[in-house]
């Protein structure tokens, strides 16, 4: 064998032999990083709190918390100008939005949320916030699943994947048929609002 296939020979082996350990080390720093990722947790029901509706952050399935409505929907026949015929109106009075507030005992980087629907939940939205020192809240739209309809009665799964403080759960409230209360005299009837029902929202974080 010659001096140059000499050389070449121990070049190739050397190359190879940095590759083979540049690949080790990127492993090894790979593995490392995914054994020291803790894993996702339930964050305890003791760590959050809900003035609104504490049956929804109590840890307990059973229990039902309700969105508080403000509010009906108005039918009528209306007459716009006098010489055209009647239409049948259907208009909000008060508002359609309900919303409660759940709160962190401290800031926490959550992964995802699961909710427990009660009943049907109507362009259900979450918004996140982190209190900054000042003391004022600014929410940040959770762009997952956004406005969806909620039906039957199995956990819907909400990715966060931020650090919050902070979580604000509101939905369209329903219309509550059996108190329907009507004026057969000027057509008119009123349905009263009632609010979505919701048996637990999970949090899901880091330890």
């Amino acid at each position: 064998m010659n001096k140059r296939q000499t050389r070449y020979n121990f070049g190739h082996r050397l190359k190879m032999s940095f590759y083979v350990v540049a690949a080790v080390l990127i492993f090894s720093v790979a593995g490392c990083a995914v054994l020291q990722e803790a894993p996702l947790v339930e964050i305890p029901a003791s760590q959050l709190t809900c003035d609104q509706n504490p049956e929804m952050v109590d840890g307990d399935l059973k229990t039902v918390g309700t969105f508080a409505a403000q509010g009906s929907i108005k039918k009528e026949f209306v007459k716009r100008v006098s010489y055209a015929p009647q239409q049948y109106q259907r208009r909000v009075e008060g508002t359609l939005k309900t919303e409660t507030l759940i709160k962190l005992d401290v800031p926490a980087y959550i992964a995802y949320v699961e909710i427990y629907p009660a009943s049907t939940i109507r362009n259900l939205i979450l918004d996140a916030a982190v209190k900054p020192p000042n003391g004022k809240l600014s929410f940040e739209a959770v762009e997952d699943k956004r406005g969806i309809k909620v039906e039957g009665t199995l956990p819907v799964r909400f990715k966060i994947e931020r650090e919050i403080h902070h979580l604000r759960v509101t939905a369209n409230a329903l219309e509550d048929p059996e108190n329907v209360r009507h004026n057969d005299e000027e057509q008119k009837m009123w349905i009263p609002l009632k609010g979505a029902a919701i048996r637990e929202v999970k949090f899901y974080g880091r330890e």
